[in-house]
């Protein structure tokens, strides 16, 4: 993919999307292609697209690239907006169905940033020393934490490609 093209796809960064990507062995009904193909984008580079769900930041996609066929900024309606309630009405009437939309409790979160991959910015806990006398201690649980958080730290140089910068 072109630089130019890279440029330009960041406009979609923060925005809620339809990823349109090659076709697979699996089928989809309506309701779950939206939750498997409708995203938050949060970052586009030469690898692809990660994205969050629009209703739960904690389920993370990622499209590659060599299988995305185009991107498609969708419109995110509030029902307690008046513009919005007017803009359902009108389609209810020209379609003469009901609208139940997808989010039941909470409307979706767009946050202002990329907060997605903050792990370069955390600092790894640092393993309890207490004193066990001449026996050797050694804490499992944050030798634990410690190992996962330089495996996200690793993971997310390699995203980055820090090297370069």
């Amino acid at each position: 993919m072109k630089p130019r093209t890279l440029e330009h796809l960041q406009y979609f960064i923060g925005k809620v999307c339809s990823i349109v990507a090659t076709s697979m062995n699996r089928s989809f009904d309506e309701k779950i292609s939206r939750e498997h193909f409708v995203v938050i984008v949060r970052e586009i580079d030469a690898d692809g697209i990660w994205g969050t769900h629009p209703y739960n930041s904690d389920l993370v996609s990622f499209f590659s690239l060599e299988h995305v066929i185009s991107i498609h900024q969708e419109e995110v309606i509030d029902p307690t907006k008046p513009e919005h309630i007017e803009m359902i009405k009108e389609f209810e009437r020209n379609t003469g169905k009901k609208v139940q939309g997808d989010l039941k409790n909470s409307p979706p979160v767009i946050p202002e940033k990329k907060e997605l991959f903050n792990i370069l910015k955390e600092k790894p806990p640092v393993p309890s020393n207490p004193s066990t006398g001449d026996a050797t201690f050694v804490d499992i649980d944050s030798l634990e934490r410690l190992a996962e958080d330089t495996r996200r730290a690793f993971d997310s140089y390699d995203l980055y490609d820090l090297r370069k910068t």
